[in-house]
């Protein structure tokens, strides 16, 4: 897809009205493959503050998606979280494009890539699909679906680069507080 397409699919007629959760949930689950130009084009216009906003609303909504039996996962997603929040915070131009590479990595593990293992509770059969699939028949069931027995084993190999962040990117409220204790030696 290219950026006009890409702003069809969201609806938006420039990426200065990108501003809502669906957006970032349009943008990150389109089944269509998206150039990383258009993908860039897009989130480039983004105030940092709103992709973090959006983000996290996006990340606690798809952890709360995740099956209880699956803490490796959910850890790993959390990891995967906690990185992209950090680097949407930055505002330099090599830093946000830092954000949108690696966003767009995701983008690829979590709708193409990955691949959970998903087996029928009913009849046995085994599907694989991608982590997003595979998360939607997990919601589904609670609406009285079939039900699976989910695999997770198999993602777990998404790589997580160290990342680097500016601290003139981190807010107040971000910075460490001073916790220097001063210990004295009674002999």
């Amino acid at each position: 897809m290219r950026i006009e397409e890409v702003l069809e699919l969201l609806e938006i007629d420039s990426p200065d009205q990108f501003e809502y959760f669906e957006h970032l949930a349009e943008l990150i689950e389109c089944t269509e493959e998206i150039s990383y130009e258009a993908f860039y084009a897009v989130l480039n216009e983004v105030d940092p503050s709103t992709l973090t906003e959006l983000l996290d609303c996006y990340f606690d909504d798809l952890m709360k998606g995740i099956p209880d039996d699956a803490t490796d996962f959910f850890t790993l997603i959390t990891t995967i979280h906690q990185a992209l929040i950090g680097l949407s915070r930055g505002s330099e131009f090599d830093q946000k494009r830092y954000f949108v590479d690696e966003l767009f990595r995701f983008r690829n593990w979590y709708t193409f890539e990955s691949l959970a293992r998903c087996t029928a509770l009913s009849d046995g059969q085994t599907v694989d699909v991608p982590v997003v699939e595979a998360l939607a028949l997990y919601r589904m069931e609670k609406l009285g679906e079939m039900k699976y027995k989910f695999d997770f084993s198999e993602c777990m190999d998404y790589p997580l680069d160290g990342y680097s962040m500016y601290v003139s990117d981190l807010t107040e409220d971000d910075a460490p507080e001073d916790s220097e204790k001063q210990e004295t030696d009674d002999e």
